[in-house]
């Protein structure tokens, strides 16, 4: 891990180039960019308001990743025992996920073949050269512009009971290479770094392989922890998300229309289970924002930020958690859920001791 001298006070003055449906999106330069722990530090406060945000990072650095995408690397990939998703609705805009594993392992290659038969509703016929695949899997996702998506968010929520997506969540291992030292995500200077176990999707990078309807359910991150999302290539995904002032408002909506489920566990919804669709919510007095999270772009996830979301289409995706020391203070009041044998629980207390030895020595992570 390392460090270097830094006042707490040396926070950058930046805003969000723009608001994308209530999410801030930030465009940083390269210099503010190189320090993923200032920057998210200098950005803390837009995200722990609008429960997420998107960060399009420099061009300078998207083509310094030429190295992560080489054959070699690609094949490397191996997507392990995807979920089927089974979505039942027993009221309008309200929807339950059964969750079962697939027991079997997948290539990219292979996972691509997979995703055509769970391709999205298609506008007009297009000829075979629209959707052109290269010899590395990755796939021209321009067919996904703002006014498809639209289209297809509305036929996602139309349909979603109609069909069982399959979703490569949870998948370790990363397509960083080691050369990537900046906004890596399998290797981010975060407090995490101090942990002595490595927990996979915690501190160790998870990968994520989507289809069409692929979907994550409304959650927020173990222990509330922070994360972050970034889309290597391929379509995109939709974001919903809570903003923090309504967090306590939806839950107990959430707590209302699935009862039985909060009272055999008061954390049910860090199951991932359980859906409700923006209109729905909306008409309840919840705000939802979202925003279209593309490749190459980053999503970053904060505590007490429920967030929820579907895949456009193929696409491949790494994902991790990670702290600043702002979380200590939250996550002394977090609870786990206790019904799941391999729920993640820190020991924060430990946590807490080294971070106070490091510093001791004014030093932060860089």
């Amino acid at each position: 891990m390392q460090t270097r001298s830094h006042r707490k006070s040396e926070l950058w003055d930046i805003n969000p180039d723009h608001y994308d449906n209530g999410v801030p999106v930030f465009k940083p330069t390269m210099d503010q960019f190189k320090d993923f722990y200032r920057f998210n530090k200098s950005i803390n406060k837009y995200g722990l308001e609008a429960g997420i945000v998107r960060v399009i990072p420099p061009q300078e650095w998207k083509e310094s990743l030429s190295s992560c995408y080489t054959e070699e690397n690609l094949s490397k990939v191996v997507i392990k025992n995807p979920i089927v998703q089974q979505i039942n609705s027993n009221n309008h805009g309200v929807f339950q996920i059964q969750n079962m594993e697939r027991a079997r392992k997948y290539t990219l290659e292979q996972w691509q073949e997979l995703s055509k038969k769970q391709e999205p509703p298609r506008r007009r016929k297009r000829s075979h050269d629209d959707n052109d695949e290269n010899a590395t899997g990755k796939v021209d996702a321009t067919e996904f512009n703002s006014e498809r998506c639209e289209e297809l968010e509305r036929s996602y929520w139309k349909s979603l009971t109609y069909s069982e997506p399959i979703y490569g969540a949870d998948s370790e291992g990363s397509l960083f290479t080691d050369d990537v030292n900046v906004w890596n995500v399998a290797k981010l200077p975060n407090v995490l770094d101090l942990m002595e176990e490595r927990i996979p999707g915690v501190n160790n990078a998870y990968l994520y392989a989507g289809v069409w309807k692929a979907t994550f359910a409304w959650h927020l991150e173990d222990q509330d922890l922070y994360s972050i999302n970034y889309i290597h290539f391929g379509a995109p995904k939709q974001w919903y998300s809570i903003p923090q002032a309504q967090h306590e408002k939806f839950f107990n909506l959430m707590k209302e229309l699935f009862t039985d489920e909060y009272k055999n566990c008061p954390q049910f919804l860090r199951h991932k289970t359980f859906h409700a669709s923006p209109q729905y919510l909306e008409k309840k007095g919840i705000t939802v924002n979202h925003t279209i999270h593309r490749e190459g772009e980053f999503i970053l996830t904060y505590p007490y930020g429920y967030h929820a979301g579907f895949n456009y289409g193929f696409n491949l995706a790494e994902s991790v958690n990670f702290a600043l020391d702002s979380w200590f203070d939250i996550a002394k009041k977090t609870d786990s859920c206790h019904c799941i044998p391999d729920a993640v629980n820190i020991n924060v207390d430990q946590l807490w001791k080294r971070y106070n030895s490091v510093k001791k020595n004014s030093v932060v992570f860089v």
